[in-house]
């Protein structure tokens, strides 16, 4: 070896034994006991574990002047003891330790912390669960003191202690059966307590689809089982048209011109008309089903900002000739006046200063804006106001079910009384930010569907509440969209809901895409007892002539239960449950096309349920 060769050896052989002799000086801290102790206890001595402990090592604590040396016990090379004095635990605060070398080596830092006799958490990860879900951990994140446990709904659970920020427990597979919102309180160890409760969310299970695209509105269609979209001008050469989507498969199956950027759709009851609100032109065009053929199309004036435009569309659920327009510019939030219509005959009693329109029945109609509910009484010369309710329903939009009408700041409101029924715990915005929850009342199902971030969940989703009783029971997560502002919710179908997704561009927002979304125990809520086998015992009415249009169909019987269902000849109608004793059906006039007899079969879903024996309907 040569002398050279030697030298380089050598001066390695002393980096190695240098670095060696600096790994087994610096020291490692691997835990403390305890973790923490309670505000208020007496003096205790913390016990360091770890590697590379020396007899000239000291514990410091760091504070705002540096790191504080200790008087501590150094025990073995993995043990070192400190004392601490009753007077370190005053305050609910946490120290950081550290071990340092004669030559200011530090270990790493631990923290000791000094908790309340009251647990605290702050978060669940993973921050909720999908029904049916295997059972896995769930980690609790908060304060907690060693030996604390996890109660689900007041059922103490078997609880891992992980550290004094974090819990862990396993629900069982029965508890992730059914979704609910669960409250979870953790209990400290004597003299400790139980924390206020959070709410954890096992979801309702649901199949999401996407449709990329920019609908300024959506309505469904329940005899063709289709949603129909309005889409603006800057989607290229699909746009200024009317968009037809199966929500089922989330496909478009075609594009309809409808002229210049339509906006607002109002469908007639019967599905023979679609009504589209022409922002471009000013005007209410309409539609004839199924192939779009352009009808009336009704100019509704100009005013000092320029043309009006239809701010809220409907039409008379008792005849699809007569229709309500509520006028405005395209700035946020102003309504001019609401006019009436006969076809394209505007009827002489209009109705000055709202916003939202719905119509109740054929002859009242509810106009909304700003805090103010108005009664409109609807004749054959228009409509006439009555004295507003002020202040009683709130928010950006109403929806109106079986009597009553719900602001989306979450009252419910009887019209017949004048009185405030209750309210949902929902969050709010404020006018033109968008930040309003999309509501959807079902009185059949006893159901309020509130779609945005509520108090029951930590992300964007769909909340269910009890209609009658206020009270949440469940929520499907859409985190994926969360960010996003939502509009036009709308139910499809037997166990679907629709909504259209917004971003903010400058002072408006720009829709982005529609989302379906399919969740039978969302939309069609089951109960817990064996379902009856249905008992069908007439149909109204029990005969039509061929060749007509959609008709509705009702069912009447017994026995029936949410979720029930209606085929025709073996293939499934929009199915409307009413009462254990009615269902109302769509059927298509593909359906009544020529003469002859339709097989109409009853089916209620499990548990216990079944096909009852099929009724006959006679084509004329």
């Amino acid at each position: 070896m040569t002398v050279k060769k030697r030298l380089r050896f050598l001066t390695l052989f002393v980096l190695l034994i240098a670095a060696a002799a600096n790994a087994q000086t610096t020291p490692i801290i691997t835990s403390i006991s305890p973790e923490a102790v309670y505000i208020g206890s007496p003096a205790t001595t913390i016990t360091f574990t770890g590697t590379g402990f020396a007899s000239g090592d000291v514990i410091c604590i760091y504070t705002e002047y540096g790191c504080e040396s200790l008087a501590a016990n150094y025990v073995s090379p993995t043990e070192f003891t400190l004392p601490l004095s009753s007077s370190f635990f005053t305050y609910v605060e946490g120290f950081n330790f550290y071990i340092v070398t004669p030559t200011d080596t530090y270990s790493n830092g631990v923290i000791f912390e000094v908790e309340n006799l009251t647990p605290t958490v702050s978060s669940f990860s993973p921050a909720s669960v999908v029904e049916g879900s295997a059972p896995a951990p769930i980690t609790v994140n908060g304060t907690f003191m060693s030996g604390a446990t996890v109660q689900w709904n007041g059922k103490t659970l078997p609880t891992t202690f992980v550290s004094p920020k974090q819990v862990q427990f396993t629900p069982t597979k029965n508890e992730l059966t059914k979704a609910a919102i669960i409250p979870i309180s953790v209990t400290n160890p004597s003299p400790g307590v139980s924390s206020l409760a959070a709410n954890f969310d096992v979801t309702y299970k649901a199949t999401v689809t996407t449709v990329d695209l920019p609908a300024n509105g959506i309505v469904y269609d329940p005899y063709a089982q289709l949603i129909y979209a309005s889409v603006p001008s800057s989607y290229g050469p699909n746009g200024n048209s009317i968009a037809v989507v199966d929500p089922k498969t989330g496909k478009i199956k075609g594009y309809y011109f409808a002229g210049s950027e339509p906006n607002q759709l109002a469908l007639s009851a019967d599905g023979q008309y679609l009504y589209v609100g022409l922002n471009g032109s000013g005007s209410v065009q309409r539609l004839i089903l199924p192939n779009f053929t352009p009808d009336i199309d009704v100019s509704l004036g100009t005013s000092y900002s320029g043309p009006n435009v239809a701010g809220s569309l409907q039409v008379s659920p008792a005849s699809d000739h007569t229709w309500a327009v509520s006028t405005g510019s395209t700035t946020c939030c102003y309504g001019y006046a609401i006019y009436f219509y006969t076809d394209a005959k505007q009827l002489p009693d209009s109705v000055s200063g709202t916003y939202q329109i719905i119509f109740a029945n054929s002859s009242t109609l509810y106009g909304y804006y700003s805090g103010s509910v108005t009664p409109v009484a609807v004749s054959s010369s228009g409509g006439t106001a009555g004295t507003p309710w002020s202040g009683l329903v709130e928010g950006s939009s109403i929806a109106y079910a079986d009597g009553l009408i719900y602001g989306n700041e979450g009252e419910a409101f009887n019209p017949a009384t004048g009185l405030l029924l209750g309210t949902y715990d929902f969050s709010s915005g404020q006018c033109c930010d968008y930040n309003y929850l999309q509501i959807l009342p079902d009185a059949p199902f006893n159901r309020m569907l509130a779609l945005g971030t509520t108090p029951f969940l930590s992300t964007l989703g769909i909340t269910s509440y009890s209609l009658d009783e206020f009270t949440p029971q469940a929520a499907a997560s859409l985190s994926q969209f969360a960010g996003d502002s939502e509009s036009d919710f709308i139910f499809w179908g037997s166990d679907g809901v629709a909504f259209v997704t917004e971003t903010e561009s400058g002072n408006e927002n720009t829709p982005l895409q529609i989302v379906i979304v399919t969740s039978s125990d969302l939309v069609t809520p089951k109960g817990t007892a064996k379902n009856p086998n249905p008992a069908p015992a007439s149909l109204s009415p029990a005969s039509i002539t061929h060749g007509g249009w959609n008709f509705p169909l009702t069912v009447n019987g017994t026995g029936f239960v949410p979720g029930a269902s209606v085929t025709w000849n073996g293939t499934a109608l929009t199915t409307a449950y009413v009462s254990p004793t009615q269902l109302n059906v769509s059927v298509p006039y593909t359906d009544i096309a020529t003469a002859g007899t339709a097989s109409i079969v009853v089916s209620n879903p499990a548990p216990g349920g079944g096909k009852a024996a099929a009724l006959t309907f006679t084509i004329n």
